[in-house]
């Protein structure tokens, strides 16, 4: 893991409301229809090796509460389609201060499997970083390499 600071940047996509509650008990996940749909309605319109975001925002209060979720592209073939489609929505991808986790392996159980190691990395009682719970994302680098990069204070 390593401290990076980004730059902001718009990109587009899809949201939902959701909680870590909800995505945890079967059958009632949004986020995996999120981008079920997304890859089904969007991703043929991209070009190849094209980055995916996965965006974790408007946080009701910490892990615990509803936040939004959206699968995203910083791809301007999409963020032209915008102007056509309702469902898309234009955002800004929040610039500042991550914590960056990064993994490679089969998706969705590396990332599954990282977001694991970015909880309990926070719940250490001498955690030398604290979340800002602003803006999280998930970089798709390629189909098999994930980055999660937790805003901070």
């Amino acid at each position: 893991m390593e401290v990076k600071t980004f730059t902001s940047r718009q990109v587009v996509g899809i949201t939902t409301r959701t909680n870590n509650h909800l995505e945890q008990t079967e059958g009632e996940g949004q986020i995996i229809q999120l981008w079920q749909t997304f890859n089904q309605n969007y991703v043929p319109l991209l070009h190849e090796g094209t980055t995916l975001y996965g965006i974790y925002s408007h946080y009701e209060s910490d892990h615990h509460g509803d936040f939004n979720a959206t699968v995203a592209s910083d791809s301007s073939e999409l963020i032209v389609q915008a102007d056509n489609d309702p469902s898309l929505q234009i955002l800004q991808l929040d610039g500042g201060r991550y914590l960056s986790f990064a993994a490679q392996g089969e998706m969705p159980q590396t990332v599954i499997r990282l977001w694991e190691l970015v909880w309990r990395y926070f719940e250490q009682s001498d955690c030398p970083y604290q979340r800002a719970y602003c803006q999280d994302i998930e970089i798709y680098h390629h189909s098999d390499e994930v980055e999660i990069a937790i805003s901070i204070l």
